[in-house]
């Protein structure tokens, strides 16, 4: 098994395995190391010990030599110009016109690199800006995009608890922190409350959250009824961590808060009044309801009341509906008998007229002219007038046609 000892780059960062090699090393004491990025300062996390092989990650560097009074000064030298590269830095962007905030501008040991730290809201390309400042500082430059969290750690600060930053401070890694966790706990879910100055939830909601689920489980949930000191009642609230719930009583509606010792000894005294009772075979009696109010008795009643006779005469009254009057039909015309005269009741043959050829033609057309309008008049009477009588038909036989008036006046003369 490889013996290694723990380096951390930054008070809060993670911890790296590195090759002690022949070096005997102490908590907190500052060596170089040497990474891919070149060699760096660090300072000894815990000191030599065995672990397995699946532990470490890559090669394993080693620890190059204890850290100097010189490379000290170096490195405090290297600090002082980091003010200056992030103005100048910050200038450039604003040339670019980029959309990116500068966090932080940092050398590294041998100062043969410039690392500038950002914020941006997306992808930026910053590639020409990258070799403006290559020309300016006459050294290697790397820029790196950093989310909020990042840059609190980086630039430290206050919680809302009035410590220290816990990013900043201690915590190596940032904890995966949900707003389920903030509801196990009861918190307000006000945005301002549970966040912290980077803007994300608070990373110490994650700390308690394991202890508020198993001190939550011992306790009854809400919406279960419960016996109590007092007579059963329904969970409407818990405190985890006095232990405590908030109880309305099914026989008064008043809610009362009840430890979980008195909850539990409650119960056990129903149940072993329950199992006494069943051993003597008593059954139980069925419990007798409680005296209502007076605005629940109210209310009952009207409930019950039938409504159905009320309602009823707001209805309209069922009337058949009356037949539709019928149509009124123009009077049927009735032609006036025709007057007989002593000449048309004696049968008397009638003579042959003699053939008059010019005479025919217009007697014909002046014929087909009279019958033409009494058959349209025929077809547009309604269906119940064009029933005749007998004596309308007599009339009808009778009445000779206009077109043979000339041929009765020939016929009185030669009488």
């Amino acid at each position: 098994m490889p013996v290694v000892v723990g380096i951390r780059f930054k008070d809060s960062g993670k911890i790296y395995y590195f090759d002690p090699r022949d070096l005997e090393l102490r908590v907190g004491d500052q060596v170089i190391v040497e990474t891919v990025r070149g060699f760096e300062l660090a300072k000894v996390a815990f000191e030599r010990r065995e672990v397995g092989d699946d532990e470490i990650v890559g090669e394993l560097k080693p620890v190059v030599r204890r850290a100097e009074a010189s490379d000290l000064m170096r490195m405090a030298e290297l600090q002082q110009y980091h003010a200056e590269a992030l103005a100048r830095c910050a200038e450039k962007v604003q040339e670019h016109g980029l959309p990116m905030k500068l966090v932080k501008a940092e050398y590294s040991f041998d100062g043969s690199r410039l690392t500038f730290y950002f914020t941006a809201d997306q992808r930026v390309d910053f590639r020409q800006l990258v070799r403006d400042l290559a020309r300016t500082f006459k050294t290697r430059i790397e820029l790196r995009q950093i989310g909020p969290r990042d840059e609190a750690k980086m630039l430290g600060g206050i919680g809302p608890c009035g410590r220290i930053l816990c990013c900043t401070s201690f915590l190596p890694d940032y904890a995966r922190v949900t707003i389920k966790m903030a509801k196990d706990q009861d918190l307000p879910l006000n945005p301002s409350k549970i966040s912290g100055v980077c803007g994300r939830l608070l990373c110490c909601l994650s700390y308690e959250h394991e202890q508020y689920l198993e001190m939550r489980a011992q306790l009854p949930k809400r919406g279960s009824w419960v016996m109590t000191p007092d007579g059963p009642g329904e969970v409407i609230g818990q405190n985890v961590l006095k232990q405590q719930v908030l109880v309305q009583l099914a026989s008064s509606g008043m809610i009362e808060t009840y430890d979980l010792s008195q909850i539990t000894l409650a119960t056990e005294q129903v149940a072993a009044l329950a199992r006494a009772r069943a051993a003597e075979g008593i059954t139980p009696v069925s419990p007798a309801k409680p005296d209502r109010g007076e605005r629940r008795m109210l209310r009952d009643e009207i409930d019950a009341f039938d409504w159905s006779d009320d309602l009823s005469l707001l209805e309209d009254e069922d009337v058949l509906p009356s037949p539709p009057p019928a149509p009124v039909l123009p009077p049927a015309s009735v032609l006036p008998p025709p007057v007989e005269s002593k000449r048309d009741t004696e049968q008397k043959p009638t003579p042959k007229s003699r053939p008059n050829r010019r005479n025919d033609q217009p007697m014909k057309a002046k014929a087909e002219a009279a019958t033409k309008p009494a058959k349209t008049s025929a077809s547009q009477q309604p269906a119940t007038a064009s029933k005749a009588t007998p004596a309308r038909d007599a009339a009808e036989k009778a009445t000779p046609p206009a077109g043979n008036s000339a041929g009765r006046r020939r016929r009185r003369r030669r009488n």
